[in-house]
């Protein structure tokens, strides 16, 4: 079926001063023209056309940004977002009228399939577009108003049009821990992996997925296990991705996790630690009076399966894999998963912050107890038949491990006295 096309103008009001036309350098015809719109004024032009390939999910991560940028930080939208690129056929700025009227052809039959129109941005401009009608309405005071970029191009070439929509469409939002870090905000902590040499073992970058480096992330949220601001710390495994957005925004929070600078270093040194010795603790209940270690490493076949055989690398909570241990400066064949290494790092917290000078004694405890607290988390895993998230996000699990640790320091302590 023959598509119908039609020809459509949209007027967008826009001050002189805040529209720049920019010739083609490159002497080819092109134009482009830049300018800073009142979100108003994309509600008010409704373009639900154009080449822009990605259908616009409003349940997404990237889209809750956006409209967390949009309703919650007046005066910032226009800095916070990368803008909205239009296509169009052509464009003309009226000086006198303060207006900006674009043309487009519009494929009625398949708007995604429309030559013009939306390029990029479809999620900002759903997202404005949804707020508006919703009920959010934009501040009326000059210096909370939102605005947001709003580029057109003219003259782009048809056979060029499929490698411009790719490119612009290759970008997502930046993630909270790089701005966090952009921010300068945990600047004493990157000066603590300076001085220890380890600046290029921690990924704090979006998209640096280097095996032998530790995620900034994951850093924070074993950290944020001592901040004394932050009252449920399960949320250090479910949640890491909102504790960073709160450091990001809270000065009180950030000043908690700082307050933790003198220990933080030895402090993840001792989860790594904790990490190096799992096995030993495993074998010390599994294995004891066994005249001989099976292959347990390799004995991986049932690991996704309810009833997962004997052996290490089939316990739920492992992975099998050289995993790079940085601040031991240690390499092992296997990791802790999250939902149990964050419940023990959390169930030595008590003692850690009790006896914050003294490494050595945090070790010890782990010596003795780790048999134990292994026991504990097969057990717990068991009874969750073999849900490692809930078991992750149980208070009772994470209470109970830290019941156990504080009673091992306490029996070590009256055994000095």
């Amino acid at each position: 079926m023959k598509p119908t096309l039609t020809h459509v103008s949209i007027v967008i009001k826009v001050h002189p001063d805040h529209c720049k036309s920019f010739p083609d350098p490159n002497g080819k015809g092109r134009k482009r023209i830049v300018a800073q719109v009142s979100v108003d004024e994309i509600e008010r032009a409704n373009i639900d056309f154009g080449p822009n390939p990605r259908n616009q999910n409003l349940h997404t991560k990237v889209s809750e940004a956006i409209a967390d940028g949009l309703t919650e930080h007046p005066g910032w939208f226009l800095y916070f977002n990368r803008g909205i690129v239009l296509n169009a056929e052509d464009v003309v700025y009226n000086n006198q009228r303060h207006e900006l009227t674009i043309k487009f052809i519009k494929n009625e039959t398949n708007l995604a399939e429309s030559p013009f129109g939306n390029l990029d941005g479809g999620h900002t401009n759903k997202v404005i577009i949804n707020k508006i009608r919703n009920g959010w309405s934009n501040p009326s005071s000059p210096s909370e108003k939102q605005y947001v970029t709003l580029e057109v191009l003219v003259g782009i070439e048809k056979d060029q049009l499929p490698e411009l929509v790719g490119a612009r469409n290759t970008n997502v939002q930046v993630k909270e821990l790089s701005l966090l870090v952009l921010g300068e905000d945990i600047n004493w902590l990157k000066t603590i992996f300076e001085k220890k040499g380890l600046t290029n073992k921690i990924s704090w970058r979006q998209f640096d997925d280097d095996p032998e480096k530790i995620k900034g992330e994951d850093v924070i949220a074993i950290l944020s296990l001592l901040n004394p601001k932050l009252e449920s710390k399960t949320r250090c495994y479910n949640s890491p991705g909102r504790i960073i957005s709160e450091l990001k925004a809270n000065e009180d929070f950030r000043a908690g996790l700082e307050s933790q600078k003198h220990i933080a270093f030895e402090f993840l040194a001792f989860v790594d630690y904790i990490h190096a010795n799992f096995k030993n603790w495993y074998k010390e209940v599994e294995l004891k009076g066994k005249s001989r270690l099976p292959d347990d490493d390799n004995d991986i076949e049932a690991k996704g399966s309810k009833k997962a055989k004997s052996g290490f690398g089939n316990l739920q909570g492992i992975s099998i894999g050289e995993h790079n241990l940085i601040f031991l400066n240690q390499k092992i064949n296997y990791r802790v998963v999250k939902s149990w290494l964050l419940p023990l790092a959390y169930g030595f917290t008590r003692v850690v912050l009790h006896c914050p000078q003294e490494p050595k004694t945090w070790r010890q405890v782990a010596d003795k107890v780790g048999p134990q607290l292994y026991a504990t988390l097969r057990a717990q895993t068991n009874e969750a038949n073999y849900n490692l998230d809930k078991v992750g996000k149980s208070p009772v699990v994470w209470d109970g491990l830290e019941s156990r640790v504080w009673a091992e320091y306490m029996t070590q302590r009256l055994a000095k006295v």
